[in-house]
């Protein structure tokens, strides 16, 4: 296994607070980037998914007429 920040490589086997990070260090790094919206989880908008859905259901209505 290998640590997502420095990718040294990690026994798993060994009990650390900070798998799957090598050290608490890269667990820090790690965290700083998610409390600074370096990293981010994309999320779709409700509204423009339904309008999307809707036109694909519009399309294919008029391609079987």
């Amino acid at each position: 296994m290998r640590c997502p920040i420095c990718h040294k490589t990690v026994d798993p086997d060994e009990s650390s607070d900070s798998l799957p990070f090598c050290s608490m260090r890269c667990k820090m790094i790690d965290a700083k980037r998610w409390l600074c919206e370096e990293y981010a989880i994309e999320t779709v908008n409700e509204d423009e998914l339904e309008k999307e859905i809707l036109k694909s259901e519009e399309f294919q209505s008029e391609e079987d007429s």
